[in-house]
């Protein structure tokens, strides 16, 4: 219900304020895309729940069911989590992209993470379909569940430090070239840097939660693991209406910025 209000509130304002710029377009589109993969979520875990709560009650059960990992709508749902991290993981990386001046080097290990995430969420994919029932703490996965929670933090990490630093300095820059006064809240860019690091927060927290209870071999990881798929969605609906508020109350832009900030101001994005 959060996620969907978000969702539409997102779409009214970019559509409203017009989506000129090419980050805009590829953000505005990323934001659909997430939207309907989330939905394919909701509709799987709904069909999921049928069928081990109501269809196959007497002949399967719903936990033999629910812990078979090679069934193909269980291969699928996890399939899903994993394109919604990734497209979330690729949008990180782009804005980060976009806020440094499209500077290659700048998202060279990020990249890597990603790369590393993707090989290690196919391969536990397809380990999925050879475990035994209810295997999902087998040492045959628990590399690879690891890679993957921990590949994700730690390129999450990067890439919010790297975009808060890069906005902390132009608006140290606008300060000390006399564009605004010290601390002044006008055209200051440190309102910014707290959207990005509390949105990036939410999201970060539930992965070292996510990672804990794996590590620890409790069940309560599949509850977690469920809300990532919305709390990206969620973040970045979020992020894209904080700085729209914002925005039309006072925030303007600053003659000194780089592309690659006005391009972000004017897509109404920042890290998630």
């Amino acid at each position: 219900g959060v996620y969907t209000c978000l969702f539409f509130t997102t779409v009214y304002i970019n559509l409203k304020k017009g989506i000129t710029t090419t980050p805009s377009r590829v953000l505005f589109l990323a934001i659909l895309l997430v939207f309907g993969i989330c939905t394919i979520h909701v509709a799987l875990n709904l069909y999921r729940l049928l069928r081990g709560y109501v269809w196959l009650r007497e002949t399967v059960g719903p936990v033999e069911y629910l812990f078979d990992l090679g069934r193909w709508d269980n291969i699928a749902h996890d399939a899903v989590n994993a394109v919604m991290t990734w497209m979330g993981d690729t949008l990180v990386i782009y804005r980060c992209f976009i806020v440094w001046d499209k500077n290659y080097y700048i998202i060279a290990v990020p990249s890597v993470l990603l790369v590393v995430s993707i090989i290690a969420n196919s391969v536990a994919l397809q380990l999925f379909t050879e475990v035994p029932l209810g295997t999902i703490f087998s040492p045959t996965l628990v590399h690879w569940m690891d890679t993957i929670y921990a590949t994700t933090f730690v390129q999450n990490f990067m890439t919010t430090s790297l975009i808060a630093y890069r906005i902390w300095r132009q608006d140290r820059a606008s300060a000390i070239a006399g564009l605004r006064s010290q601390g002044s809240g006008t055209l200051s860019l440190i309102p910014i840097i707290r959207i990005l690091v509390e949105s990036a927060d939410l999201y970060m927290r539930q992965v070292i939660i996510l990672i804990v209870l794996y590590a620890r071999k409790h069940h309560a990881q599949f509850i977690v693991q469920e809300t990532l798929v919305p709390t990206i969605g969620i973040v970045f609906t979020l992020i894209s209406v904080r700085l729209s508020f914002r925005s039309s109350r006072s925030l303007r832009v600053t003659s000194v910025r780089p592309t690659g900030l006005y391009d972000l101001r004017n897509s109404k994005t920042v890290n998630r």
